[in-house]
């Protein structure tokens, strides 16, 4: 449905004698909440900052929102909340329902049917909907409405929670679009890294990960990351940290080098790392090979090397415990946090506390699991 110049007019002067509840005219104070919502996907930051009007008693879509609202072909669009013009800021790039998006913050805007709305993120943020101007149109895109039980506010909600993507839902009186933002987190985390202008020894252990993780023919690369790494290690005042990264450095450019056919040369590496292992060093070595390479068999083996080099060391128990947990044997897990926690008690560690409540809340799943 097209509206003529002389019924925009009409529609125009309705809504100037709309009371303080609708466009927040006039008060004191605004009626529509001020709201920010945010989360975080795959390291991309999405902030949603809107005005929340209530439906009291009107009519919403159809009504003083109306349908397919073009005039003499110029488009006016709903500003998707109350008073300043709704906004959407992504710390990242993203694809909003697979269409890339770069990130920066942007004027969100709908266009509003029956059955069909049309997303708008546009660069322009005026107050409002009314200086609306479609050559700041950035990203456009068509979502289906859906039927839904009454809402008196509206609201965006994030649904639908993924590592790397996530549904946003505006929803008011009746209805509710959603749409889905995606990005790319091994991406997004190589990015920030190399941001920064003053890494750390980790920092750079992390991009020899990551850079091995997004193209594993990138071995030198990797390489020179660790020694960055390493020229950085003696500058680490605290002693427990210097030889935590240490060790990481040493097992790190062995399996570098031995991935290079120098087995030699990283088996000699990495033997100097097992000589200086200490504390949570195995527990991460061995986690890092099941949760983020995916090797479940090289992390057993860690974790059975780290066992009857160091049997005193209570955190490689920590580490079976969340390998059997990830594996789904709760029987196993359990075991190994009670050794844990039996071992903090013998050695009067300070981490007694955490191995007994990890020992008991396992053991109250597995007797619930045995029920």
């Amino acid at each position: 449905m097209k509206i003529n110049s002389v019924l925009l007019t009409l529609i125009f002067l309705s809504l100037m004698t709309i009371n303080a509840k609708g466009q927040d005219v006039g008060g004191k104070t605004l009626v529509s909440q001020s709201r920010t919502t945010s989360a975080n996907i795959g390291n991309c930051d999405i902030t949603i900052k809107y005005h929340s009007p209530s439906v009291n008693g009107r009519k919403i879509f159809g009504g003083i929102v109306p349908f397919d609202f073009v005039v003499d072909g110029k488009e006016y669009p709903w500003r998707a909340g109350s008073n300043e013009r709704t906004t959407i800021e992504f710390s990242h790039n993203v694809k909003i329902e697979g269409k890339e998006l770069k990130a920066g913050s942007y004027g969100f805007l709908v266009l509003v049917a029956k059955n069909e709305w049309t997303l708008i993120f546009s660069s322009g943020k005026s107050w409002g909907a009314f200086n609306y101007d479609k050559a700041n149109d950035v990203l456009r895109i068509p979502v289906k409405t859906e039927d839904m039980p009454f809402q008196e506010w509206l609201s965006y909600e994030f649904i639908k929670p993924g590592t790397e993507s996530v549904d946003i839902q505006l929803r008011w009186e009746n209805t509710a679009v959603s749409f889905t933002v995606s990005t790319d987190a091994l991406t997004n985390m190589m990015l920030d890294l190399n941001k920064k202008e003053h890494k750390t020894a980790i920092d750079f252990q992390e991009l020899a990960i990551r850079t091995l993780e997004k193209d594993p023919s990138q071995k030198e690369a990797a390489l020179e990351y660790l020694e960055l790494s390493h020229s950085l290690l003696d500058s680490i005042e605290n002693e427990y940290y210097r030889k935590a990264y240490a060790f990481n450095y040493k097992v790190l450019k062995g399996e570098i080098l031995q991935s290079m056919g120098k087995q030699k040369e990283g088996n000699q590496l990495i033997e100097k790392a097992w000589d200086m292992a200490g504390r949570f060093n195995i527990y991460y070595y061995a986690l890092r090979k099941y949760a983020v390479e995916n090797k479940k068999g090289e992390a057993l083996k860690i974790l059975q090397e780290g066992l009857r080099r160091y049997p005193d060391n209570f955190q490689t128990h920590f580490a079976f415990g969340e390998y059997y947990l990830k594996e789904g044997n709760q029987q196993k897990a359990t075991e190994h946090f009670k050794k844990a926690y039996e071992m903090t008690v013998v050695q009067e560690d300070g981490w007694m506390n955490y191995a007994q409540y990890l020992y008991l809340q396992n053991k109250l799943a597995l007797e619930q699991e045995r029920k």
